[in-house]
């Protein structure tokens, strides 16, 4: 569940993997361009694969990064993801720019309880956010720990889900930083076989106080440092092959930024998550 926007650039290598698996014979369930959770892992030796391309404006500047995410199902009820960010560049209008590489984040997760006619799936995570950025103005440079609560429900064609969490900061020496808590609810609505419709509601609390986003940070000591944030999101999903999802969606914030974010998802190596 991390905000900040990323740009996406496939390497050669990569443009090969995904040519291959545009012909894998397994059925999608692409979560892309949500980043609400949802508490249905992939089944054991499922396989996902996200690309994504995000670009974020506003009267501050703009940012852009390259996220891949890979999620791999170790049952039927624990999964992990790993998300490397090879690319970020942020460029506000009146202070220093970088680009470089940005954080790892990894989340295991496990569902404690499957859904049920009057009861929701609960899934239980933790994510450990490596500081592999070596700019200050892109990371930290510190360790920061999140633990989470996923919860869906399946309402016809619609589906729903809800997060809560909390972020353990790591403390860069001589700052003063709070722990972030996070909460996020989306809806899905599948129009048919090929098109989903997805919403989704984002907040959480600073970090530093008086921040604003990591454009516009009156703190130099802490530049990356999350400002309180509440996002809607509206967007799509289409699914070209039973294993190929593109995603599309549009972020709106309370500081007036824009963010566009597009992806493209394969689901291999197993049976899909069991949504649609």
């Amino acid at each position: 569940m991390e905000t900040m926007s990323r740009t996406f650039y496939l390497p050669t290598s990569s443009a090969l993997l995904v040519f291959a698996l545009l012909f894998a014979p397994i059925q999608v369930h692409a979560q892309q361009p949500l980043e609400t959770e949802t508490a249905r892992p992939l089944k054991a030796g499922a396989f996902e694969v996200q690309t994504t391309f995000e670009y974020q404006t506003s009267k501050d500047g703009n940012e852009r990064a390259a996220p891949l995410g890979f999620e791999y199902g170790i049952t039927n009820r624990v999964s992990l993801l790993v998300e490397p960010v090879f690319y970020t560049s942020i460029r506000p209008k009146l202070t220093k720019s970088a680009t470089g590489l940005g954080d790892l984040e990894a989340t295991l997760s496990y569902l404690v309880v499957e859904e049920r006619r009057k009861l929701p799936a609960l899934m239980i995570a933790g994510e450990l956010k490596a500081p592999t950025a070596r700019n200050a103005i892109i990371g930290t440079g510190k360790t920061d720990f999140a633990a989470y609560l996923f919860a869906s429900k399946r309402f016809g064609k619609f589906d729903t889900h809800g997060n809560i969490g909390n972020t353990f900061v790591g403390k860069p020496a001589g700052t003063q930083l709070d722990n972030i808590i996070n909460v996020a609810f989306a809806g899905e609505y599948f129009l048919n076989k090929k098109v989903d419709l997805v919403a989704e509601f984002l907040a959480n609390t600073s970090s530093a106080a008086g921040g604003t986003d990591t454009l516009n940070n009156p703190n130099p000591s802490t530049p990356e440092a999350v400002a309180g944030e509440l996002v809607g999101m509206v967007g799509f999903r289409y699914h070209f092959r039973p294993n190929v999802a593109f995603a599309f969606g549009i972020n709106y914030d309370n500081n007036h930024a824009v963010l566009i974010r597009s992806g493209v998802t394969f689901d291999f190596h197993g049976p899909a998550r069991s949504n649609r």
